[in-house]
């Protein structure tokens, strides 16, 4: 039975009551009701009536009652009791029940007395009490949260480091805000101190015990509070810890970095760094906390929750040198925290009363079961986690949902648009998009605009003209319906994302020509989304930019015919690089070197396409000219649209060549670049070089050389043989084998897991005759930051599977040999062995063989003997389940003596005992022999008086 209090949380009581308890009393103990706690005895709770809720020590809800029997007694109804929480919770309980706030309270700029009166409106169960002045203006929505989740927003967000601010429940119903300066003490009138306590001038230091606890749990270097918003427009904001705060490092001797996210979805943009100061303020420090254990039986006139004391322990580390008192006459630098948590037991002196809904009150002293120990415990400097659930509970209330809506931006026509080539060549069409920033639907100011969405398509509705030139260049079997020759390919939409405060946007990468539809809507941080705007139509900038003039042809003639070649390269240099949006080459020829191409001058159309640039491949082309004069060539590039370049410089056939139909006999020398259709049957061989790094296909197969002239790879044609000197892989990345992946070709097949680097393996690292084997699986951590892999190593004389490191290959941990005369198992850590098994053809031992002086095993021979290498458990450190224990133990003159194991035996224990005189005269005992034995012990007795030394071995059964 206990009373429990804790700073602006609920806290709880309970009070056991007497089976003696009248009716009438029990039967008015209802819940919501109210338990008022009384410093002090015999008080007249009538005469006194509601001025008990003022000078009480606690009131309490009543919100639980236990009426059962005890069972432990005879007496009906002997387990009465009434409990709950304290005065908070008519501000909101544990589960978020009570006075929610439906409708939303928003404060703008408001002072804090204003927004406190605005959270407790007098027809509340709690009103404001008094509310002290707090600098600085407040703004903010609250709604569909309790009425206490909200005061500790409202506190947390308007504290300052130097100014904290708080709340406080008052037992008359009131509730009591403002600076913790006007409402805790925070001068502090009392010490709490490890040793010494006592009273003073003026301070009082209680007396009991201490328990101290400091830990870095929740040491926090940088905090970052996600706002109001969701997805990719949260608002942020964030604090870092002042350096000088920070003396830790990480383990690389790195400036500590502990990051701690908070959520609080409820808190505006133009909060979020203010938040985020005040939970890194929270955090930026080691936690001290000190719970005091006290007789006191009322601590309220020394201080209570959310005051401040002194708290010195100087064993604990709770010193500060910035703090200096002087308590009966010693000079002492405490430290100041807050008392945070109080526990207290109700004893006999205090007055117990009780108050009903319409404020009848009930004496319960007589009737309540006080407890004897008077002892509080006071918790200073921090909460108990284990009763606010701080590290379990997210940090920060979720009260306020934005439920405003953005309408719908108006773009701005006709938009701007423009023809270019990308990075491929292409030709594709921008267009600038503009609009006008738009409200919220009920006409307010959009002040959480995040960003804009625009979406675009294809406009599968319009007819696209064309020119005959146009039409020309395109197959009537391409075309579509004669009312629509060029119809758009169907699309979906397309959606892209401009950031509030834009008011344009560029889409890239149209088609030229092409209408689109386009949309815009606009969407706040909360994730509210605006409706589309209505489709607007527009056509993205045709294609009306010719080609580059291309460079001139290679030109060969004959009488028939005139060959020409074009490496698709620009007037300005280069080959094969003319935009990828070329369609054809138009081919012109005259009599005279500066002629006009037109028209008349056409000799052929030769395709020239974007895959022809890529692949490098020239364009061929033959036409027929029968005259043997002088003849100019030259081109033009057209592009898919049709545009039309400039034509080339022109061409003079240079040679008078005859076209292959012609030749009967052709040479190498008359092959040249182009397309070979025909069957090849090659009577030699082929080869890129005669020297140096080459290939070479022949007869025998597939040859390829290194630069120094040594066959690296050998096909063998007739047995299909394959030699390779050289790394042989499966893959570049993920899971794969590698064959010889070193440098030096050492006989290794790696494996490679599906992801990361780690690898097993089989290799040979033997030379001369010997042919060594290992089985190796990827490096692993043991546990200790050593790096081990696991091993078969296959050798000449020894066959080893063991865990060994990853840099001496010594063994660590488990291994087992195999050798041709013996076998070895056991464990050896970095080359000392622990325990061991070891069989020869005649031997075998097992045990612990370190090397050392605590050799201990047993050793088996072929001659049927046993040996043990070893000690025995001396009987001064045995345990229980020893089977065999020794020991020797002297005793002075005596007839008799009893000797103990030490502790209490499993079984029964057999001793076998010798016994030595220190006389072998006549003192020697003629008559000696166990008297008895036990589980703790035996007795040995003799027939004379004399000393004696007992030496025993005990077997137990």
């Amino acid at each position: 039975m206990s009373v429990s209090e804790i700073l602006r949380k609920l806290g709880s009581w309970e009070i056991r009551l007497k089976p003696t308890i009248d009716r009438q009393t029990l039967d008015a103990l209802q819940y919501f009701g109210h338990v008022v706690i009384v410093p002090g005895r015999d008080i007249p709770v009538s005469q006194y009536g509601d001025q008990l809720l003022a000078i009480a020590r606690y009131v309490g809800v009543v919100r639980t009652r236990t009426w059962g029997d005890d069972g432990r007694t005879n007496a009906p109804l002997d387990d009465l009791s009434v409990g709950g929480p304290g005065m908070a919770m008519w501000l909101g309980d544990e589960d978020g029940k009570g006075d929610v706030l439906e409708n939303a309270v928003e404060a703008a700029s408001a002072s804090f007395a204003a927004t406190v009166n605005m959270l407790l409106p007098a027809s509340g169960a709690m009103v404001p009490g008094t509310i002290y002045p707090v600098a600085g203006l407040y703004s903010g929505r609250h709604i569909y949260e309790t009425k206490r989740e909200a005061l500790d927003y409202l506190c947390d967000t308007m504290s300052t480091e130097s100014v904290p601010v708080s709340w406080r429940a008052n037992g008359t119903g009131t509730v009591d805000a403002g600076p913790e300066a006007d409402l805790f003490v925070t001068d502090p009138r009392c010490v709490i101190m490890a040793r010494g306590p006592g009273e003073d001038m003026s301070m009082r230091a209680l007396e009991g015990s201490t328990d101290v606890t400091r830990d870095a749990e929740d040491f926090t270097t940088r905090v970052l509070l996600l706002a109001e918003g969701e997805g990719a427009s949260i608002a942020t904001g964030s604090a870092d810890i002042n350096p000088g705060l920070n003396p830790y490092k990480d383990i690389r001797g790195n400036t500590l970095r502990m990051t701690r996210l908070v959520s609080e979805s409820d808190t505006a943009s133009g909060n979020a760094a203010t938040r985020a100061q005040l939970q890194l303020n929270r955090f930026a420090s080691i936690r001290n906390a000190l719970t005091l254990s006290t007789a006191d039986y009322d601590i309220q006139g020394t201080f209570r929750v959310g005051d401040r004391v002194w708290v010195y322990d100087p064993d604990a580390g709770l010193v500060d040198t910035a703090n200096e008192i002087i308590f009966r006459g010693q000079r002492l630098n405490p430290m100041k925290l807050k008392v945070t948590e109080t526990s207290w037991s109700v004893t006999e002196d205090y007055t117990v009363a009780y108050r009903d809904a319409n404020g009848v009150w009930y004496d319960l002293s007589d009737h309540v079961e006080f407890e004897t120990d008077g002892t509080a415990n006071v918790t200073v400097g921090d909460f108990n986690r284990q009763l606010t659930g701080a590290s379990q509970e997210p940090i920060g209330s979720r009260p306020s949902q934005d439920t405003s809506t953005p309408g719908i931006p108006t773009l701005i026509e006709p938009f701007v648009g423009s023809a270019y080539l990308d990075a491929r060549g292409f030709t594709r069409a921008r267009v600038i998009l503009a609009w006008n920033a738009p409200l919220n639907v009920d006409g307010s100011t959009i002040l959480d605009g995040d960003h804009y969405e625009i979406r675009y398509a294809v406009d599968t509705d319009m007819i696209y003209p064309a020119t005959w030139g146009q039409i020309s260049q395109v197959r009537w079997m391409d075309l579509q319906t004669w009312a629509q020759p060029f119809a758009s390919p169907d699309g979906r939409w397309q959606i892209a994302y401009a950031p509030w405060g834009d008011t344009t946007f560029q889409l890239q990468d149209l088609s030229p020509g092409i209408g689109y539809d386009v949309q815009i809507r606009a969407v706040d941080k909360t994730g509210n989304t605006g409706a589309w705007g209505p489709v607007t139509t527009f056509v993205a900038s045709t294609d009306n930019m010719p080609p580059s003039a291309p460079a001139a042809p290679e030109v060969a003639g004959s009488r028939i015919a005139l060959q020409i070649t074009h490496q698709l390269g620009k007037s300005s240099g280069g080959t094969f690089n003319l935009e990828s949006d070329l369609h054809h080459l138009e081919i012109h020829v005259d009599y005279e070197p500066h002629f006009t191409p037109s028209a008349d001058t056409v000799k052929a159309k030769v395709s020239a396409t974007a895959g022809m640039i890529q692949a490098q491949i020239p364009v061929v082309a033959t036409v027929q000219v029968e005259e043997t004069s002088a003849r100019y060539v030259r081109v033009v590039a057209v592009d898919i649209t049709g545009n039309k370049s400039g034509p080339s410089d022109a061409a003079a056939a240079t040679a008078l060549l005859i076209d292959d139909a012609h030749i009967s006999d052709l040479t190498v020398s008359k092959v040249t670049a182009g397309t070979i259709t025909a069957d090849w049957f090659i009577g030699a061989r082929i080869k890129t070089a005669d020297t140096g790094p080459r290939v070479e296909l022949n007869s025998s197969g597939l040859q390829a050389y290194s630069a120094s002239g040594a066959q690296t790879v050998d096909i063998a044609s007739a047995t299909g043989d394959v030699t390779i000197l050289g790394q042989i892989i499966s893959g570049t990345t993920g899971r794969r084998l590698e064959i010889n992946p070193t440098a030096t070709r050492l006989p290794e097949i790696r494996f490679y897991a599906s992801s990361g680097p780690n690898y097993g393996y089989v290799n040979s690292t033997s030379s001369g005759a010997n042919a060594d084997l290992g089985v190796n699986s990827g490096p692993f951590d043991d546990g200790t930051g050593t790096m081990v892999y696991g091993r078969l190593f296959l050798t000449d004389p020894v066959a080893e599977l063991a865990v060994v490191r990853d840099d001496t290959q010594t063994r660590r941990g488990g291994f087992s040999r195999a050798y041709y005369d013996s076998f070895w198992a056991g464990f050896n850590r970095d080359s000392t062995n622990g325990g061991i098994f070891i069989a020869t053809e005649t031997s075998a031992f097992i045990g612990w063989d370190d090397g050392g002086a605590n050799l201990n095993r047993f050793n088996f021979t072929s001659d049927g003997i046993t040996r043990h290498i070893g000690k025995w458990r001396n009987f001064v450190s045995a345990a229980s389940n020893e089977g065999i224990i020794t020991g020797t133990v002297l005793f002075g003159t005596a007839t008799s003596a009893s000797i103990g194991y030490g502790p209490t035996m499993d079984s029964q224990v057999v001793p076998i005992v010798t016994c030595v005189s220190g006389n072998f005269g006549s003192a020697t005992p003629t008559v000696w022999g166990i008297q008895s034995f036990t589980l703790t012990g035996f007795t040995v007795a003799w027939n004379n008086s004399q000393g004696m030394r007992l030496n025993y071995w005990a077997f137990r059964t």
